[in-house]
């Protein structure tokens, strides 16, 4: 019977130490699972916050070009307003850019001024 109770011994010792090593095993693969699970879940946290931004960045895009076509209309308005004020300069211009001078003939009636004789043309102009 000594080699029996050897043997269970013997035996006994090699499951201990299986028993131990599946432990040591399970421990370390819980610990892998954990990580895993963070790691997962790190992932699927910045899948989402890539999703929220691409939305993001399309709504601001949105909103920049709405701006600006809002802004736009001001714009033209402000530059239809300026545009015949910006002809009366030029015009205005044009008008102090020469000097007419009236010398009488004695046989001919006097000269109208620059002024009236520009009224008269523009009078003519008028009725076509």
């Amino acid at each position: 019977m000594s080699t029996e109770l050897e043997n269970l011994e013997l035996k006994k010792v090699e499951l201990e130490d299986e028993l131990q090593l599946l432990t040591e095993k399970e421990k370390t693969l819980k610990e892998n699972v954990k990580t895993l699970e963070a790691k997962v879940a790190i992932q699927k946290l910045e899948e989402k916050i890539k999703a929220k931004r691409e939305a993001t960045e399309k709504l601001e895009s949105k909103k920049s070009d709405l701006e600006k076509e809002l802004s736009e209309p001001e714009t033209s308005k402000i530059t239809e307003k300026q545009k015949p004020e910006d002809a009366e300069k030029v015009e205005e211009e044009q008008d102090t850019d020469f000097a007419v001078t009236a010398v009488p003939v004695e046989d001919q009636e006097p000269m109208q001024s620059q002024e009236e004789h520009e009224e008269g043309e523009k009078e003519k102009y008028r009725f076509f």
